[in-house]
C-alpha cells in the first residue's frame, strides 16, 4: 500500500457551498463547530481566519482553508466599510456578483462541508488534527481548480454536479499532497500507507472503534511484538495506539451527538465507553464540554470556545 493508492482510492461527498461576505472593520463571522470537515476559500478581500486556540492567520484572496471537524473559527474582516453584520447566503444567483468581483472592500468566501472516505471508511479528514491553510497565487493549480470549480456551479448544466466533484476532489488532493510533500504534521498520518502493518492497524481502528482494542490486541492483528508495534505506531502516526484510538472514539461520538437523538448512553456504548460516567469526563477533556452540553451547543449553532 503506498500514499498514490490512498489518493487513488479516496471519495469525496460535497454538501452545498455558501456564499459569505464579511463587511466592516474588523467584522467577524463566527462558525460553529461542525461535524464534518469545511472548506473556506477567499474570493475577494483581506482579513483573518481565528481557529479555536491557533493564532490568527493572515488571508486574502486566493487562500484556501481545509478545517476538520469541531474546529471552532471565526472569518475576519480587516476592511473599512461600515456595514455592521456578515452575511453567508446559498450559492445561487450570488455566484453572478462573485464571479464579475466585488473589489477590496469585502472579504468573500465560499464555503461547504466536505467529507472524504475511503474504501467506505468515513471520517478520513478527522485524522488531520490541525488545518490546512494554503495562500494561493494568480496561476496555482489549485486556484485554478477551484475558479473552475466556481465557474461550473455559477452556470450549472448537464454534468454540473459530477464535474464539480471532479475538480474539488483535484483540489482536496492538491491540497493533501502539497501539505505531505511539505512536511506538515497534519497529515504524517499519511506515511501509515507506506507500511502495511501500521495502516492495516489503523483501518482496525478506523472500522471498529467501539471495539475493546489494546496495544497487544492491535499489535496481534497485524503480526508484531507490544513494544516494536508500540514505538513504530508512534513514529509513524505521532501519538500512541490507545491515544489515536480515544481521538477517534470521541469524534465519533461527537458526530452521533450532533447528528442524532440518541441517548448519551447509548452513544457512548457504541464509541466503546461502557460507563457513561468515563465517557462524559473523557468527551469533557476532549471538547471542553460535556456531552449534553456540547449536543445543545451544536443544535443552537452556538460555536464552542
Amino acid at each position: 500500500m503506498t500514499i498514490d493508492h490512498i489518493l487513488e482510492a479516496i471519495d469525496i461527498n460535497l454538501n452545498p457551498f455558501a456564499f459569505c461576505e464579511i463587511r466592516g472593520a474588523s467584522t467577524t463571522l463566527a462558525l460553529p463547530n461542525q461535524n464534518q470537515a469545511i472548506l473556506h476559500y477567499i474570493t475577494s478581500g483581506s482579513g483573518e481566519i481565528a481557529i479555536s486556540n491557533h493564532p490568527k492567520q493572515k488571508i486574502s484572496t486566493g487562500a484556501i482553508i481545509l478545517l476538520p471537524a469541531h474546529h471552532h473559527h471565526s472569518l475576519i474582516s480587516a476592511t473599512e466599510r461600515n456595514t455592521p453584520l456578515p452575511l453567508c447566503r446559498p450559492l445561487d444567483a450570488s455566484l453572478e456578483h462573485l464571479i464579475t468581483g466585488t473589489g477590496q472592500q469585502t472579504l468573500t468566501a465560499v464555503c461547504g462541508l466536505v467529507d472524504v472516505s475511503y474504501r467506505g471508511i468515513t471520517g478520513l479528514l478527522n485524522l488531520i488534527q490541525t488545518p490546512l491553510i494554503a495562500q494561493l497565487t494568480s496561476g496555482d493549480r489549485i486556484r485554478n481548480a477551484m475558479d473552475e470549480l466556481l465557474l461550473e456551479l455559477a452556470n450549472p448544466t448537464i454534468g454540473t454536479k459530477a464535474l464539480a466533484r471532479s475538480l474539488l476532489e483535484q483540489c482536496v488532493i492538491m491540497l493533501v499532497r502539497r501539505h505531505h510533500l511539505e512536511g506538515h504534521k497534519s497529515v504524517e498520518w499519511l506515511r501509515g500507507a507506506e507500511d502495511r502493518q501500521m495502516w492495516d492497524a489503523l483501518q482496525h481502528i478506523l472500522n471498529k472503534p467501539q471495539t475493546h482494542h489494546t496495544v497487544e490486541s492491535l499489535a496481534y492483528n497485524v503480526g508484531m511484538s507490544r513494544a516494536s508495534f508500540a514505538n513504530k505506531f508512534k513514529q509513524i502516526y505521532g501519538t500512541t495506539p490507545i491515544g489515536l484510538l480515544r481521538y477517534i472514539r470521541l469524534h465519533r461520538a461527537a458526530e452521533l451527538l450532533s447528528a442524532t437523538d440518541l441517548p448519551i448512553k447509548i452513544i457512548s456504548s457504541k464509541v466503546g465507553y461502557h460507563s457513561r460516567s468515563y465517557f462524559t469526563k473523557a468527551f469533557e477533556i476532549e471538547f471542553g464540554k460535556a456531552p449534553d452540553h456540547y449536543r445543545k451547543m451544536v443544535r443552537n449553532n452556538i460555536g464552542l470556545t
